[in-house]
């Protein structure tokens, strides 16, 4: 799948969390995998469930791989929809920045994701990393001691290659202002342990 379907994908369901978010208490919940009594429907839910109680994507995935987990920017030139300006509370495309990056265990894929945040509510210094290193994202923000806010879960169907899609978004501690919209989507390896 390309950057720009997979693109087109995720803001059209984006669609779908601006009209939830209204109903954030039922976004909670999660539908489950399609065979949750198979041993891949449990592994997806254990690492959803890690997912929940951490606000790094990528040190859950760290936890599983040897090796420190290797951040490859992907091309992000897309403009953000106005839903995305909705979520993240700003008025005009030119206040988002896009970051598109694949996260491995080595050279073994774990996930893919898009993430769309407000530079100006960042240091210039969290910016500087953002721009110019493969440095992760929650890393990158760390000081800003986020929390993360689950919008939704997803398991596709499996012929797509991806075994839990989440959305979610990162607020600021200091006054909870929304500093980025994640798109996660896990793929098969994430949900083993890697050398």
């Amino acid at each position: 799948m390309t950057s720009k379907s997979r693109l087109t994908r995720t803001t059209g369901t984006t669609t779908k969390v601006v009209r939830a978010l209204s109903f954030a208490a039922a976004l909670s919940g999660c539908a489950g995998p399609g065979d949750a009594s198979s041993p891949d429907g449990a592994a997806v839910r254990a690492l959803n469930d890690r997912l929940e109680r951490h606000p790094s994507a990528t040190a859950v995935l760290q936890e599983h791989c040897g090796l420190p987990i290797r951040v490859v920017r992907l091309p992000a030139q897309e403009q953000p929809s106005g839903d995305i300006l909705l979520l993240l509370d700003v008025q005009k495309a030119d206040q988002i920045r896009t970051r598109h990056v694949q996260l491995l265990c080595g050279d073994i894929p774990l996930s893919d994701a898009w993430n769309w945040y407000v530079p100006e509510r960042l240091t210039a210094d969290m910016n500087h990393v953002l721009e110019t290193t493969d440095t992760p994202f929650g890393k990158a923000v760390a000081d800003t001691h986020f929390h993360r806010q689950r919008l939704e879960s997803h398991f596709p169907d499996p012929a797509t290659g991806i075994v839990l899609e989440n959305r979610a978004m990162l607020r600021r501690a200091s006054d909870n202002a929304p500093i980025s919209l994640v798109v996660e989507d896990y793929l098969p390896a994430a949900l083993k342990p890697q050398p």
